[in-house]
């Protein structure tokens, strides 16, 4: 969402807001923090100045023109190249080319971050993926689990959270409104934000203002 998108929605919430200020007395500082946000530190700042590879597992099929797992991979290490100071995230296409000529397992995370020339390796578990909530109704859902290996510690897990279920929205959207790419789109673009906000300064109230402008 572009900046002026942003504004707008915040204008809109702070408005909504408006009784509820007033009640507490603190509009001041409610007014504030609508018009310049507040900054949320990402869970794990390991990742500064160290070169990493994104890597997202999943047996799930998606609905666009790339694979579920390029898209995730791709994005999150997107938004880690443009937040996190002084990285440098290993293109997808390295990662998938020495993926395709390497008999790898899954499991030898030091082999395959020296495989690809990286410090650090993050890695994105997506099992139990779907966007249907029935024939009638649409409903983004996966079990995610994220983990950070230190590749010059011999693979040590230096960060993990999960496996845990991520919803959204979480009352559904009606199949009527939209279809399959569409939707999957909306979810996707949720998922990978949440994911790199353990990696990535984030201002909780763009989250809400991203949610009303992905939804309506």
């Amino acid at each position: 969402m572009n900046l002026a998108r942003k504004q707008q929605v915040r204008v809109w919430i702070f408005l909504a807001c408006l009784p509820l200020m007033f009640s507490s007395g603190c509009i001041l500082s409610q007014l504030i923090y609508v018009i310049k946000g507040h900054k949320t530190k990402a869970e794990f700042q390991g990742l500064a100045n160290k070169k990493v590879a994104v890597l997202c597992m999943s047996e799930a099929q998606g609905f666009g023109h790339d694979s579920l797992t390029t898209t995730i991979s791709k994005t999150v290490g997107l938004k880690i190249q443009q937040s996190v100071k002084k990285v440098q995230v290993v293109p997808h296409s390295r990662v998938e080319d020495w993926l395709d000529n390497n008999d790898w397992n899954r499991k030898d995370m030091v082999r395959f971050g020296k495989g690809v020339g990286a410090e650090k390796v993050v890695t994105i578990e997506i099992g139990n993926y779907s966007i249907h909530e029935g024939s009638t109704l649409y409903k983004g859902r996966s079990t995610v689990r994220v983990r950070v290996y230190d590749i010059a510690d011999d693979g040590n897990v230096e960060f993990e959270k999960g496996p845990s279920e991520y919803i959204f929205p979480t009352t559904g959207r009606p199949a009527i409104q939209t279809n399959d790419r569409n939707f999957e789109a909306i979810y996707l673009a949720k998922l990978t934000e949440n994911i790199s906000n353990h990696f990535c300064d984030y201002d909780a109230l763009d989250r809400v203002a991203e949610d009303a402008s992905l939804m309506y």
